[in-house]
């Protein structure tokens, strides 16, 4: 999609339209940096020292990168157990660099001694401002796009592009065709999935009970799966009638609410209660 954009400003007389319009990883830079700003600001409340939050922010992003690119490894390893030959790895799953960011990041806060939910609370609503700008520069990459649609709001892809290229190879339209089929332009779907996640939780009163936390990987779930139903990208793996983010999200919601519970049991405050 970014060049098509390109194409289109420099017909209207934008010269510099190659140097303007950013591709995915300057939106995946933009959005990590605005998101550590968010933390730092965030953790500050709960007394976290800025060189503690960066720290851990790092450890937290190399882990990111790390999971985000282990699951599409992973599918390939299935695809190879099941059909016999290895599918090569192509973009970046945003729920492995979730989950294991987050291991990461908690990790390096209990080797530094520090509270770990309070941490993750204000990491919360940083997550839907990097989600936001990563899933923008999902749309100017043309991946992660949606099925064939009719909507009025429904995107073509330029020659060449993912959708493009996947459209051609099942039949659905010849090699010489002039762009893609119009598809669900779910990158901006999941973009602004991530945008409602952020102002949510900043209305969410900032207790540092994990509770801002849960509720980001539970929404995250929810808006994920759904909008899942209108992705078309047939790289992005599955196990039966689910894909593998829509099983992730299960998984997620589940240990989610049952290490909910539990922290809730152990509260010193219910114990009080029940002393009392």
């Amino acid at each position: 999609m970014r060049p098509e954009i390109v194409a289109r400003l420099e017909r209207a007389g934008a010269a510099w339209a190659g140097y303007l319009v950013p591709n995915y990883v300057i939106m995946l830079a933009v959005g990590s940096l605005l998101a550590a700003v968010v933390v730092v600001e965030e953790a500050r409340r709960y007394g976290y020292a800025r060189r503690d939050t960066l720290l851990v922010l790092m450890v937290g992003y190399a882990g990111g990168l790390l999971g985000g690119a282990l699951v599409p490894a992973l599918q390939g390893l299935v695809a190879l157990v099941r059909t016999g030959h290895f599918r090569v790895p192509t973009g970046m799953a945003a729920y492995g660099g979730l989950i294991v960011g987050t291991v990461a990041g908690v990790l390096t806060l209990r080797r530094l001694r520090r509270p770990v939910r309070p941490f993750l609370d204000a990491l919360a609503p940083a997550i839907g401002v990097a989600y936001f700008f990563a899933r923008i520069g999902c749309f100017l990459a043309g991946c992660d796009y949606g099925v064939p649609s009719t909507a009025v709001w429904a995107v073509r892809f330029p020659p060449g592009s993912y959708a493009f290229r996947d459209h051609v190879a099942h039949g659905l339209m010849g090699p010489m065709a002039p762009a893609s089929l119009p598809v669900h332009p779910t990158q901006l779907y999941l973009a602004f999935a991530g945008l409602l996640l952020f102002l949510c939780l900043r209305l969410v009163p900032s207790r540092g009970d994990g509770r801002r936390f849960a509720l980001l990987t539970l929404g995250y779930a929810a808006l994920r799966s759904t909008i899942e139903l209108w992705r078309g990208d047939a790289n992005r793996g599955s196990v039966g009638p689910f894909s593998t983010s829509q099983l992730l999200a299960m998984l997620t919601i589940v240990v989610v609410l049952v290490a909910w519970l539990l922290l809730r049991r152990r509260s010193p405050l219910r114990g009080a209660r029940r002393s009392a």
